[in-house]
């Protein structure tokens, strides 16, 4: 692991072990119940990036999907292990950089669902986090996310309007599908809304 690496991973590795987690509402979101409601797939694999304790993994999983949750901070994925024991559930959990992801998962996804993990990342790695959806996911498959807005503080998290996700996202790649406002949470540090992308065929 590179020196970078190491200090984004002590960085959030501390704001767990502190107990430092505002975005952390102890339960799977909502908003993560209602894309799953209406728009996730009948059946297909999951891969849920940037995780953190994975409330959601474990929510989609208990539903019968495959599921992958990566996270590279260890305090989050050793609570997320035991609360899949907990919950007597199976999923994969991988304890890695979610932009390094093994070669052999390309193109293995039906669905990436993005939650809270956008908006936690430094705005430089946006094209990386680009690549690493469009490699993982299949042809065809889809990117559901809660994206949210927060501004006039400094990140992260983050502030990505709808306008700034889109344009990170190149037409040629991905078809924007759509996008919902949602009611506003006061448990959240800012308004929130639904976006769903699809990876063009290759």
């Amino acid at each position: 692991m590179d020196e970078t690496n190491k200090l984004r991973r002590g960085f959030w590795n501390g704001k767990y072990a502190d107990r430092h987690t505002p975005w952390d509402l102890g339960r799977e979101s909502e908003p993560v119940r209602r894309l799953a409601a209406s728009h996730f797939p009948s059946a297909g694999c999951v891969l849920i990036p940037g995780c953190g304790r994975g409330y959601e993994a474990v929510y989609l999983a208990e539903r019968g999907y495959p599921v992958t949750a990566v996270d590279f901070a260890d305090e989050a994925v050793r609570f997320l292990r035991e609360l899949a024991g907990e919950k007597g559930v199976t999923l994969e959990i991988l304890q890695e950089d979610l932009f390094s992801l093994d070669a052999a998962r390309n193109g293995t996804f039906d669905v990436l669902l993005e939650q809270t993990c956008f908006c936690a990342i430094d705005p430089s790695l946006y094209r990386d986090y680009e690549q690493m959806a469009h490699r993982l996911l299949a042809p065809g498959g889809r990117l559901l996310g809660v994206f949210m807005e927060v501004k006039d503080i400094e990140g992260p998290p983050y502030d990505c309007p709808l306008d700034l996700v889109r344009g990170q996202f190149p037409e040629d790649r991905w078809r924007f599908d759509w996008s919902e406002p949602l009611p506003r949470n006061p448990e959240r540090p800012g308004p929130e809304y639904l976006a769903a992308f699809t990876k063009r065929g290759d």
